[in-house]
């Protein structure tokens, strides 16, 4: 199913991918299909499983080459200052191509806030990033880098395990009840913020150029 959207979005729901961290490379679409794609917008790739969104994957091609963008998306400690919602970001332990960071992010909804924190494990890969949740205990999503026109742009894909339902707040839970397709917002709005101040790093600060 592909429909669009006002933000000149496209959406591509996954009925039958085996791999949660499915993207779009695994539907064997080549170089040229990406871009006709992505000029037109970002890429949402939803998984469902038996009518619920499972995993989430924006897709988005940044004007940079791919090692500016992965000095971007692994700087860590820095995400408060370019990605919204980071108050604190601190790198606790190394281990070979292993980091554990300790966050702390701030939600709003509704004009309510609230902080969160906890501990990600990143296993880095290049182009590759893993996201292993130290609570859940496995991997629950990805960064993943597509060099594009001769390796002068990237597209980015971020994929994440979309958030249980029964995970949300009491007022978010009684606004998706009474209008189901806010539940679509809550899921893919954090990442959209994700991945768009990503590219706004890239393209603008030109990280250690």
């Amino acid at each position: 199913m592909i429909r669009k959207t006002t933000i000149l979005t496209i959406i591509l729901v996954l009925l039958t991918a085996n791999n949660g961290f499915s993207n779009l490379l695994e539907q064997e679409l080549d170089e040229s299909t990406l871009k006709v794609l992505l000029n037109k917008g970002e890429l949402i790739l939803l998984k469902e499983e038996n009518g619920k969104i499972k995993y989430i994957t924006l897709a988005i091609i940044i004007d940079a080459p791919l090692d500016k963008v992965w000095q971007v998306i692994t700087d860590f400690e820095n995400y408060p200052d370019f990605i919204p919602g980071h108050k604190d970001c601190k790198i606790i332990k190394r281990h070979g191509n292993k980091i554990t960071v300790e966050s702390a992010v701030t939600f709003k909804f509704m004009g309510i806030g609230s902080t969160v924190k906890y501990t990600t494990k990143y296993i880095l890969k290049k182009p590759e990033l893993i996201i292993f949740d130290t609570e859940k205990n496995r991997e629950t999503g990805c960064y993943k880098l597509i060099p594009i026109d001769q390796g002068k742009r990237v597209v980015l894909f971020r994929t994440k395990e979309a958030v249980d339902v029964d995970n949300f707040g009491r007022v978010a839970k009684f606004l998706i009840i009474q209008k189901p397709e806010m539940e679509f917002s809550m899921q893919v709005s954090p990442l959209r913020i994700n991945i768009n101040a990503i590219k706004e790093r890239a393209e603008v600060y030109k990280v250690n150029e």
